[in-house]
């Protein structure tokens, strides 16, 4: 009876052999100090974010002689010979956030028996880095870090920074924006804010001499994100050497390979090695695709005169075969270009309804808010609203960007195009709603996508 009370509701056998493992623990504790009673506190470690407790999480006393780890449920009882003053939490989701660790001193009011270490709520941390903005439902994401030089080691003040993303979900849902914009502070750290947890986001960095790639981050429950960028000198390229294996360490042959900003692709050799030059400098996103495995996307770091030498490895996918037969003559531009018309928040045409048209010019005719200027068909310009205060007069100033296969160009190149010789177009009036990739830096006009049908059909997965 007495044993019971002692141990709560646990049966008596229990009890006693978690004080006979208690004993056990705190034996080679009391030799140490001569015989002395071990300093004792029990808590819980807990994640303010998701709401939930943080398993396996290191708990340390003082500097770190001694420690344990906290059970499934967040729970912890940590023993030290000698008086604890201090605990330290550590744990790889307090990494991801950028938290790092979690601190707290021990007092004489501090409470032994029920210790709680809790990260800052998603409220406390938005009021903290986000002031002025409202945190709303589904847009409550934080992506923030720390933006470097072309050295990859000085920290850059006044660095600008766009995180963009793409939605799935209708306009009317209240999402529209598609872009948030941060500038870093003295010590080169940023913090946007408006992203949601669970898109997929593109984070590129930029000043007047300097920029980087747009770095692709998955989707994470997770409201904080961190990204890293080195921002590398315009103008300046590099080579990267590569080697693309799978899960058991085997080459992956013939897979195509591609850095954002570099028009070309290559493919793995017998090795599964591949060599990719002129690569501009600073953050990069390496994008990996072979039939049979999950697409690749990659942040990679490309510095001027360095080995660039990298390794990723590929996961294999279970494809159904009706599935890969009909994917095998559809290359990637054009599955993103479905799945983009799919979304609807742009104007599309395909070869088909390209071909009804008369010239270049007439292909761009009935779109919606684009205005086409000119007289002919040989000299004629594009213009998109001014997205501004000032009113949707083309004539303030909002010539389209125009893209063909990927490639910032002009109306002087588009008319020169045989039209027999165009695949698909996009037109996007607001550039928000362009793929994030295309979000220029310099102006907020809209985004006209031209592909050709060498481009559209070549590389195939």
């Amino acid at each position: 009876m007495n044993s019971t009370a002692a141990s709560g509701s646990r049966p008596w056998h229990l009890a006693a052999a978690g004080l006979l493992a208690f004993a056990a623990a705190v034996a080679p504790l009391r030799a140490q100090q001569g015989g002395s009673v071990p300093d004792t506190i029990r808590g819980v470690v807990f994640d303010s974010l998701l709401h939930q407790p943080i398993p396996e999480a290191t708990v340390q006393a003082n500097a770190g002689v001694y420690s344990t780890l906290t059970d499934k449920e967040g729970r912890f009882t940590l023993i030290s010979p000698e008086k604890i003053t201090h605990v330290t939490v550590f744990h790889d989701f307090l990494d991801r956030t950028g938290l790092g660790s979690l601190q707290a001193d021990v007092t004489a009011k501090t409470s032994r028996s029920f210790m709680v270490l809790s990260t800052p709520s998603l409220a406390t941390i938005w009021s903290s880095v986000c002031p002025g903005l409202e945190l709303s439902k589904g847009r409550g994401g934080i992506i923030f870090g720390t933006v470097l030089g072309s050295d990859d080691k000085t920290r850059l003040s006044g660095a600008q920074v766009r995180v963009s993303w793409d939605f799935n979900a209708p306009v009317a849902a209240g999402l529209a924006a598609r872009s948030a914009d941060a500038k870093t502070d003295a010590t080169g750290t940023y913090y946007a804010c408006g992203a949601p947890p669970n898109n997929s986001v593109y984070v590129l960095g930029y000043s007047a001499s300097m920029k980087s790639g747009a770095i692709t981050v998955s989707g994470d429950t997770l409201p904080l994100r961190r990204v890293n960028l080195v921002l590398g000198d315009i103008g300046k390229t590099t080579t990267i050497r590569g080697t693309v294996l799978d899960a058991h360490n085997q080459p992956v042959v013939g897979a195509t390979v591609d850095v954002d900003g570099v028009d070309a692709e290559v493919r793995t050799n017998a090795e599964g090695r591949f060599v990719l030059p002129g690569v501009p400098t600073g953050s990069r996103t390496i994008a990996v695709r072979t039939i049979g495995y999950a697409p690749l996307f990659q942040a990679i770091t490309a510095l001027p005169d360095d080995p660039n030498s990298i390794q990723v490895t590929m996961v294999a996918t279970a494809l159904a075969s009706v599935n890969v037969t009909g994917r095998q003559n559809v290359s990637h531009l054009q599955m993103d270009f479905e799945q983009r018309r799919r979304e609807g928040f742009g104007t599309f045409k395909d070869s088909t309804e390209i071909m009804k048209s008369t010239s270049i010019r007439s292909v761009f005719q009935g779109i919606p808010s684009l205005v086409i200027t000119g007289v002919d068909v040989t000299s004629f310009s594009l213009f998109t609203p001014v997205q501004s205060m000032s009113g949707n007069n083309p004539a303030a100033g909002c010539p389209a960007n125009i893209y063909i296969d990927g490639q910032l160009a002009d109306t002087g190149v588009l008319i020169s195009l045989p039209k027999d010789q165009i695949a698909a177009i996009e037109v996007y009036i607001r550039q928000e709603f362009a793929p994030a990739q295309y979000l220029l830096l310099s102006n907020n006009c809209g985004v006209v996508l031209v592909w050709t049908k060498l481009q559209f059909n070549k590389h195939k997965p």
